[in-house]
């Protein structure tokens, strides 16, 4: 929204929009899908078929259960089709009313897909080891509802008002801090997954908070240098994950548990995290950065056409 909305009556901002999202993601998504085939091809002794190929190079497998092939990229599907119907939504959705009525529904669409899908998933036999209402498009469209809210309500605040200071603060930790230390999560836990969209909730009051009253815990160089490769550690992280657990990560473990007991997970974390860092900056400069300038270079080609 912060990028685009103010492009939006430039005559060629669908076009240079939909160039900018696909050579963002696209590059490093389908050098991810080769690797893949090719491990599959040399150890998985099996390889995808057709239909669920073409799915994963369309974006189109977040419609599709279990299609995704990507290790973690279930939310790649989810988030391509998002931006697909952007371009509607911020010409749709101008006001802080319209964003809320768009909230309310998709709010009511979510949870009831997760609750059907979420039905389909325990009848089915036998039963799939994972749960595709977790996955689906449908249910995870309220978190992109609320993020354009999120926009919208940050946009009529003022930043030293006693809301932004400390309304939206007090919802954000409430909220964040009873999910992750108390049980509320357990109590509003349901088909329909209400205790994940509370968790939407929550980060939506921190992201209004923070994008009007930053802390440098949060905005800070080191966070936005993390930011900017956050594609490739997320695409990266179960690549680097499996192979390490496949061997050192499991001996190293093993030895710590039996001193630190669930304490070892901590000092593991903190091996693997530089490792990822390490390969997550190779592919962001060999592929994210190289992607991202040729989707410039077509801009600026098509603005001299």
């Amino acid at each position: 929204m912060h990028s685009t909305e103010s492009k939006v009556h430039h005559q060629r901002w669908v076009h240079e929009y939909f160039i900018k999202r696909f050579f963002r993601i696209a590059p490093l998504f389908y050098f991810i899908i080769l690797f893949e085939l090719a491990r599959q091809a040399l150890f998985g002794g099996v390889v995808e078929d057709f239909s669920s190929i073409l799915l994963n190079l369309t974006f189109t497998f977040g419609f599709v259960p279990f299609s995704g092939f990507v290790w973690g990229g279930w939310s790649v599907g989810v988030e391509m089709i998002f931006y697909a119907i952007f371009p509607v939504l911020i010409l749709l959705i101008r006001t802080h009313r319209f964003a809320l009525v768009f909230l309310v529904i998709s709010v009511i669409v979510s949870y009831s897909v997760q609750s059907a899908l979420h039905a389909q998933h325990l009848a089915t036999i036998p039963q799939p080891k994972w749960d595709w209402s977790y996955f689906s498009f449908g249910s995870n469209i309220s978190f992109f509802a609320m993020g354009l809210y999120a926009y919208r309500v940050s946009h009529l605040l003022d930043k030293d008002s006693r809301r932004v200071r400390w309304v939206i603060p007090f919802v954000a930790i409430l909220l964040i801090g009873s999910l992750m230390f108390f049980d509320l999560g357990k109590l509003l836990r349901s088909s329909g997954r209400l205790d994940i969209l509370v968790w939407g909730f929550g980060l939506s009051a921190l992201c209004i908070w923070q994008s009007l009253s930053p802390s440098c815990l949060v905005a800070n160089k080191i966070f936005e240098l993390l930011g900017e490769r956050s594609f490739s550690i997320y695409l990266v992280h179960p690549i680097v994950i499996t192979a390490l657990s496949k061997g050192p990560l499991v001996t190293i473990y093993g030895a710590l548990s039996a001193h630190l007991g669930a304490y070892a997970f901590f000092v593991c974390a903190a091996l693997v995290i530089p490792v990822v860092l390490v390969f997550a900056e190779f592919t962001y400069r060999l592929i994210e950065v190289s992607g991202i300038n040729l989707g410039r270079r077509l801009i600026t080609q098509g603005r001299k056409s």
